[in-house]
């Protein structure tokens, strides 16, 4: 009883504390703009090209956010969990009550998991809603629960870089900044390995590219959902994100290593160190 309650008053306490950080209601408000503006944007398009999968049109809401922004959002609640307590001097309260840090670290990462999740269903609910509104009943929202959970697994890979930046460093806009450099420089890299691998008809540089952190985190949302409907991304042009529903299960590995790895850092870092107080 006393673990479930250490670690549901520090879930709170982190959902309320993420709420109130401005770059990260920036950020939330940067999603819902995008959103907005995509759904404007296909209705000035031709009818002709909307037609043939206006009834899709609700998986827009997830399969954007999903490849960068809620990547970027999920590395900046990350970063600033653990380290503006120590910026803030508020890990000393936190570190000396009668808890341990397994139970500190678990509140943590449940509280920025939850407020990553609670975007999620904000954004997929909206999508969804403009869909409808927009294009008329939509199709196939079966799906559409699988797809709000996959998500939100993508969003573990820079959830946790962003966790273990924050406690390496205990700097929330160093943190930011160095989890940050880790999804643009993978990214970067993925892009060039797939041109010149394209350009080359080298397979093995598309290869490589599957094993860095944002190939699979910018990817298992659309994935699923085009293995749910049964076709390729490329058929659809909502789904040019999907792989074939064969790489599913290394998607989920990539997301589950890169996740256990970078959550293991934070972890030990935080159970090895006296300090608790930021790094002068």
């Amino acid at each position: 009883m006393l673990i479930s309650r250490a670690i549901s008053t520090l879930t709170l306490y982190e959902l309320r504390r993420a709420i109130a950080r401005k770059r990260i209601i920036l950020l939330i408000a940067l999603i819902f703009l995008a959103e907005a503006a995509i759904y404007l944007i296909l209705t000035l398009l031709p009818a002709a090209f909307i037609q043939p999968f206006k009834t899709y049109a609700w998986i827009i809401g997830l399969t954007v956010p999903s490849t960068i922004l809620l990547h970027i959002l999920a590395l900046t609640i990350g970063a600033a969990a653990f380290s503006e307590e120590y910026e803030m001097g508020t890990a000393d309260f936190w570190l000396t009550r009668p808890m341990t840090r397994i139970e500190y670290f678990t509140g943590k990462v449940v509280g920025s998991l939850a407020f990553t999740s609670a975007i999620v269903a904000t954004y997929t609910a909206l999508s969804l809603l403009l869909s409808w509104w927009i294009f008329g009943p939509q199709s196939r929202l079966d799906l559409l629960p699988t797809a709000a959970l996959a998500s939100v697994l993508s969003a573990l890979t820079f959830l946790s870089i962003g966790l273990a930046a924050g406690e390496l460093l205990r700097r929330g806009m160093l943190a930011t900044i160095l989890a940050a450099t880790a999804l643009f420089t993978s990214l970067i890299a993925e892009t060039y390995l797939a041109f010149v691998g394209a350009v080359t008809d080298n397979q093995s540089l598309r290869a490589i590219a599957e094993y860095l952190p944002s190939w699979a985190a910018s990817r298992l949302t659309a994935t699923v959902i085009s293995a749910g409907l049964g076709i390729r991304g490329l058929e659809v042009p909502l789904l040019a994100a999907a792989q074939p529903a064969e790489t599913l299960p290394l998607i989920i590995i990539n997301i589950t290593l890169y996740s256990t790895a970078f959550l293991a850092v934070s972890l030990i870092r935080l159970a090895k160190t006296d300090i608790t107080r930021k790094i002068l």
